[in-house]
């Protein structure tokens, strides 16, 4: 659905650059379909010499011609950004943000006409192919709208709908979650040092540990629960590290963790 559309993204930034790797590294789009915006010149400049697209700093510009319009900006500036290209918008054209805590609400607010919203929650796994992202929609959306945005995150990994009342929370999980699992791979990587392993190897081995149990719970549908018990032999090894894990409160302190990025997500927006 996507071979015909044309794409601008406002906002070359990490994830805006993430996104036109993948989908031109996949075929997704053609770099005559992306367009990109940027607040500086320079890295308008960067991204027009690495993958031959279209490029400036106006990002009335971009939108004149786009079919959809991939808002890849900070909360804080959604405002000035979307006033700025307000008038050029038309009813035909998809927005799809990737703003955290920006509400699909204020976002119809803001660009103040009844065209077809979609959020969008991508993670930085995204760079390898591998990311979640997930999407809520504007009543304005229909079947095509999000056909379109999963045809065009399916480019960087995996795609989820889900209602926007749990999009504070997938921020929490889904999007800040890696940074949690790179702290316990850090973790689990001090531990093999410190017990005689050469850094490399030992992060090397929990990096693959990390994977596999991961596709173990993703290929197997078996709860995680199950799964650990398969590993947690009568009167072997395992249980003990689990029970230093558990007096360590390695499981509360994650749920305190996601807890509490999802609340800060709220607040992420704007009145």
């Amino acid at each position: 659905m996507l071979k015909k559309k044309k794409i601008t993204i406002i906002g070359a930034g990490k994830m805006g650059e993430t996104l036109v790797t993948r989908l031109l590294g996949t075929g997704t789009l053609t770099k005559k379909q992306i367009y990109v915006t940027a607040r500086r010149s320079v890295r308008v400049r960067h991204m027009t010499e690495r993958f031959g697209v279209s490029g400036s700093t106006d990002n009335q510009e971009g939108v004149r011609d786009a079919d959809i319009i991939l808002l890849c900006i900070k909360p804080q500036m959604a405002q000035a950004v979307i006033a700025g290209i307000r008038e050029v918008l038309r009813p035909d054209q998809l927005v799809i943000s990737i703003m955290a805590g920006v509400t699909l609400a204020q976002l119809q607010k803001a660009v103040g006409q009844p065209l077809p919203v979609i959020r969008a929650m991508p993670n930085t796994p995204s760079e390898i192919g591998a990311g979640m992202t997930v999407l809520a929609s504007s009543s304005e959306t229909n079947g095509e709208h999000i056909r379109l945005a999963t045809e065009l995150f399916d480019a960087v990994g995996k795609t989820m709908v889900l209602d926007e009342k749990y999009f504070d929370t997938v921020t929490g999980l889904s999007a800040s979650g890696p940074a949690f699992i790179y702290v316990v791979i850090e973790a689990l990587a001090e531990g093999g040092v410190k017990c005689g392993l050469p850094r490399d190897v030992s992060t090397a081995l929990v990096a693959q540990a990390c994977l596999g149990a991961a596709r173990m719970v993703a290929e197997t549908g078996q709860h995680p629960a199950i799964l650990k018990d398969h590993v947690t032999t009568p009167a072997g090894c395992t249980i003990d590290g689990l029970l230093k894990l558990e007096e360590g409160g390695l499981r509360v302190t994650m749920i305190k963790a996601v807890d509490e990025t999802a609340r800060r997500a709220k607040v992420l927006g704007y009145e």
